[in-house]
């Protein structure tokens, strides 16, 4: 029974827990860090800089546990220009491209200077500017780390 438990407790000192980081890295500012699972959802919102105009980007953490984006909603005078067979209007000027997936190590962004970013992990906003500042570059990407190496940095 002892052996039973020492194998159980190995097992779950080495098992890894997955993280999903969002740090200034410009700063070496962390935004946020939480523990993940597969199904998680960023989303993340801005101006475009060329045309001024509103675009979304959807990202989903997978069954492996990377960061997938799974679609874009944007505005632009030219909407469906890029990949027209997946691009459905969903308002005037407005597409939606769906079915992307493409999965990502890592997705990086500048922090807008006059037209803020913004954040939102599983529907709930993420104040990035209280970290960030604009022109400084954001990382997001999940990593994973063994409970024994966490349980030694405490």
């Amino acid at each position: 029974m002892g052996a039973i438990l020492l194998l159980v407790i190995v097992y779950h000192s080495f098992y890894p827990l997955y993280f999903l980081s969002i740090k200034d890295i410009s700063n070496g500012k962390t935004i946020i860090e939480k523990v993940t699972s597969p199904g998680d959802n960023l989303w993340i919102v801005f101006i475009n800089s060329v045309e001024g105009l509103p675009v979304g980007d959807h990202f989903i953490v997978n069954d492996n546990y990377k960061m997938t984006f799974t679609e874009t909603i944007y505005q632009a005078p030219y909407a469906g220009y890029i990949h027209q067979e997946r691009a459905k209007v969903i308002a005037p000027r407005t597409i939606k491209i769906s079915s992307l997936n493409k999965p990502m190590e890592e997705v990086t962004f500048y922090a807008g200077y006059t037209f803020k970013h913004m954040l939102f992990l599983n529907g709930n906003w993420l104040p990035l500017y209280e970290v960030a500042q604009g022109g400084d570059l954001i990382e997001v990407k999940v990593k994973s780390c063994s409970r024994l190496s966490l349980f030694l940095k405490k």
